[in-house]
């Protein structure tokens, strides 16, 4: 992938683009390929999914609508150069196209109510499964689902977290160079050592990946992907009835701990659930619109 960049920008420069587009485009290429790395995407992956799955990350990551339209224009420029030379075909024009009130739209959170059937879900299936591969993977769907709805991580946060990122109940998790330490409950601190057991039992060669959420595919004892977690919830969705995604239960528990620290400052808030600038998540609250 970095050969591609490389050769984009070759490609600007003989169009005799300003050093400053040059400098830009670059810029935003580089994020556009690292994001496609850390999610483990290729350009073989539908194009349309992968562009999806970018926009959420930079609403994410940006709170101005500006910066995010600037990006996607990047990409559009990008992807163009990619599909004139076979790379890539059919750019999803309809996702980048900038979108003025981008910015301004109401964030949905889920109720109390969708929150307990969000985390029961796979525990049912859990306990009535009789396959034993299915039990387990059940076990470990529970597991992350539960994971997230008490940390709020994001799904590139959680894919690649090893055995080695626990010391005891304390957890560590590593992104962008950043590392946040985070307390488990006891409940899925218990979990959590009853699925290290039962997967140890189902995989025994698993202890020397090391990895805590594995697959049963082809590619044993490596990290399932973003889109592993996806489907996970587009389940979930489907089966329940209301559209869940990882990012709507990271927003939840955010809008619940504001709500519990309307006095503080959101200083430490933006520090724990990783946002590199607090002004995103002051951004975010103002736009939270729980379904309660």
């Amino acid at each position: 992938m970095d050969e591609l960049a490389t050769f984009y920008k070759g490609y600007l420069e003989n169009l005799r683009k300003s050093p400053h587009t040059i400098k830009q485009y670059s810029i935003d290429t580089q994020q556009f390929l690292n994001f496609m790395r850390n999610h483990q995407f290729s350009f073989d992956d539908n194009l349309s999914n992968i562009v999806s799955a970018y926009n959420d990350y930079l609403e994410d990551q940006y709170s101005s609508a500006a910066s995010i339209n600037r990006k996607r224009s990047s990409l559009l420029h990008f992807l163009s150069f990619l599909e004139q030379r076979k790379i890539v075909c059919n750019i999803p024009e309809d996702l980048l196209k900038p979108k003025k009130q981008m910015g301004n739209h109401s964030i949905q959170t889920l109720s109390n109510h969708q929150v307990r059937k969000v985390s029961n879900y796979w525990f049912e299936i859990y306990q009535s499964a009789q396959d034993i591969e299915y039990r387990w993977i059940a076990l470990r769907n529970f597991c992350l689902v539960n994971l997230l709805l008490e940390l709020g991580l994001k799904p590139s946060e959680i894919i690649g977290m090893k055995w080695s990122s626990f010391n005891g109940k304390e957890i560590t998790v590593v992104q962008n160079k950043k590392a946040r330490k985070f307390s488990l409950s006891a409940t899925i601190f218990n979990w959590l050592e009853l699925y290290r057991c039962e997967t140890e039992e189902l995989l025994s060669s698993s202890k020397e990946a090391g990895y805590v959420w594995l697959g049963l595919g082809n590619k044993q004892n490596a990290p399932i992907t973003v889109k592993t977690v996806e489907r996970i919830f587009q389940t979930m969705s489907h089966n329940l009835e209301f559209k869940i995604t990882a990012t709507a239960v990271r927003y939840t528990l955010i809008n619940t701990e504001v709500k519990k620290n309307q006095e503080e400052q959101l200083h430490e808030l933006y520090k724990r659930y990783g946002y590199s600038r607090k002004s995103v998540l002051v951004e975010r609250v103002k736009r939270f619109n729980s379904s309660e």
